[in-house]
Protein backbone atom coordinates (compact mmCIF):
# COMPACT_ATOMS: atom_id res chain seq x y z
CA UNK A 1 0.00 0.00 0.00
CA UNK A 2 2.66 2.31 1.08
CA UNK A 3 4.43 1.47 -2.37
CA UNK A 4 1.24 2.40 -4.32
CA UNK A 5 1.26 5.92 -2.11
CA UNK A 6 4.93 6.50 -3.15
CA UNK A 7 4.47 5.73 -6.99
CA UNK A 8 1.49 8.07 -7.13
CA UNK A 9 3.28 10.92 -5.60
CA UNK A 10 6.45 10.87 -7.51
CA UNK A 11 4.41 10.51 -11.12
CA UNK A 12 2.53 13.36 -9.76
CA UNK A 13 5.59 15.40 -8.74
CA UNK A 14 6.98 14.77 -11.88
CA UNK A 15 3.76 15.62 -14.61
CA UNK A 16 3.65 18.57 -12.08
CA UNK A 17 7.51 19.42 -12.43
CA UNK A 18 6.99 18.86 -16.84
CA UNK A 19 3.74 21.34 -16.85
CA UNK A 20 6.15 23.93 -14.73
CA UNK A 21 8.67 23.71 -16.91
CA UNK A 22 6.90 24.17 -20.31
CA UNK A 23 4.57 26.77 -18.50
CA UNK A 24 7.85 28.77 -17.61
CA UNK A 25 9.44 27.99 -20.30
CA UNK A 26 10.58 31.21 -22.39
CA UNK A 27 10.36 31.65 -26.12
CA UNK A 28 9.71 33.76 -29.00
CA UNK A 29 6.22 34.11 -29.88
CA UNK A 30 5.26 35.62 -33.49
CA UNK A 31 3.41 38.74 -31.34
CA UNK A 32 6.95 40.01 -30.40
CA UNK A 33 8.47 39.70 -33.70
CA UNK A 34 5.69 42.76 -35.34
CA UNK A 35 3.61 40.25 -37.60
CA UNK A 36 2.17 41.27 -41.01
CA UNK A 37 -1.87 41.96 -40.15
CA UNK A 38 -4.01 39.49 -40.30
CA UNK A 39 -7.86 38.59 -40.04
CA UNK A 40 -9.07 37.48 -36.54
CA UNK A 41 -8.80 33.70 -35.99
CA UNK A 42 -10.47 30.84 -33.61
CA UNK A 43 -9.12 29.53 -31.23
CA UNK A 44 -8.28 25.53 -32.49
CA UNK A 45 -8.88 26.04 -36.26
CA UNK A 46 -6.75 29.64 -36.81
CA UNK A 47 -8.41 31.46 -40.28
CA UNK A 48 -9.71 27.76 -41.68
CA UNK A 49 -13.37 28.79 -40.95
CA UNK A 50 -12.70 32.22 -43.52
CA UNK A 51 -11.80 29.44 -46.35
CA UNK A 52 -14.35 28.47 -48.96
CA UNK A 53 -14.82 26.33 -51.76
CA UNK A 54 -13.05 28.60 -53.21
CA UNK A 55 -9.85 29.18 -51.60
CA UNK A 56 -8.06 31.83 -54.06
CA UNK A 57 -11.12 34.03 -53.81
CA UNK A 58 -11.24 34.02 -50.24
CA UNK A 59 -7.52 34.67 -50.31
CA UNK A 60 -8.21 37.71 -52.77
CA UNK A 61 -11.21 38.97 -50.81
CA UNK A 62 -8.35 38.58 -47.50
CA UNK A 63 -5.83 40.54 -49.29
CA UNK A 64 -8.03 43.57 -50.25
CA UNK A 65 -8.98 44.11 -46.84
CA UNK A 66 -5.72 43.00 -45.21
CA UNK A 67 -2.93 44.03 -48.09
CA UNK A 68 -0.58 41.98 -49.92
CA UNK A 69 1.20 40.22 -47.33
CA UNK A 70 -0.96 38.63 -44.65
CA UNK A 71 -0.18 35.78 -42.17
CA UNK A 72 -3.19 33.50 -41.58
CA UNK A 73 -3.10 30.51 -39.17
CA UNK A 74 -4.21 27.55 -40.24
CA UNK A 75 -4.67 25.19 -37.03
CA UNK A 76 -1.54 26.41 -35.01
CA UNK A 77 0.76 26.92 -38.01
CA UNK A 78 1.43 30.55 -38.84
CA UNK A 79 1.22 30.79 -42.65
CA UNK A 80 2.51 33.76 -44.55
CA UNK A 81 0.10 34.70 -47.55
CA UNK A 82 1.83 36.74 -50.00
CA UNK A 83 -0.74 38.24 -52.84
CA UNK A 84 1.18 40.70 -55.02
CA UNK A 85 3.68 39.87 -57.65
CA UNK A 86 6.05 42.65 -56.31
CA UNK A 87 5.58 41.67 -53.16
CA UNK A 88 6.58 38.28 -53.73
CA UNK A 89 9.76 39.18 -55.21
CA UNK A 90 10.44 41.34 -52.51
CA UNK A 91 10.26 38.93 -49.65
CA UNK A 92 12.06 36.22 -51.83
CA UNK A 93 14.77 38.03 -53.09
CA UNK A 94 15.22 39.50 -49.13
CA UNK A 95 14.28 36.22 -47.15
CA UNK A 96 15.32 33.53 -49.78
CA UNK A 97 17.37 31.38 -47.68
CA UNK A 98 14.62 30.64 -44.88
CA UNK A 99 12.06 30.10 -47.85
CA UNK A 100 14.62 27.10 -49.04
CA UNK A 101 14.75 25.17 -46.09
CA UNK A 102 12.66 22.51 -44.56
CA UNK A 103 11.32 22.96 -41.02
CA UNK A 104 13.26 20.37 -39.47
CA UNK A 105 11.14 18.02 -36.40
CA UNK A 106 13.05 17.17 -33.38
CA UNK A 107 12.11 13.48 -33.55
CA UNK A 108 14.04 13.53 -36.66
CA UNK A 109 17.62 14.27 -35.39
CA UNK A 110 16.45 10.88 -32.75
CA UNK A 111 14.78 8.81 -35.56
CA UNK A 112 16.33 9.06 -38.71
CA UNK A 113 20.28 10.08 -38.15
CA UNK A 114 20.11 13.50 -38.19
CA UNK A 115 17.87 14.28 -41.35
CA UNK A 116 20.49 13.02 -43.53
CA UNK A 117 18.65 11.39 -45.63
CA UNK A 118 17.49 11.83 -49.46
CA UNK A 119 13.93 12.18 -48.38
CA UNK A 120 14.70 14.77 -45.32
CA UNK A 121 17.33 16.83 -46.65
CA UNK A 122 17.28 20.70 -47.19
Amino acid sequence: MELMILISLSLTTLLAFLFLKSLFKRTTTISELNPPPSPWRLPVIGNLHQLSLHPHRAFHRLSLRYGPLMLLYFGRVPVLVVSSADVAHDVMKTHDLKFANRPKPKALDIIMNGGRDVAFSS
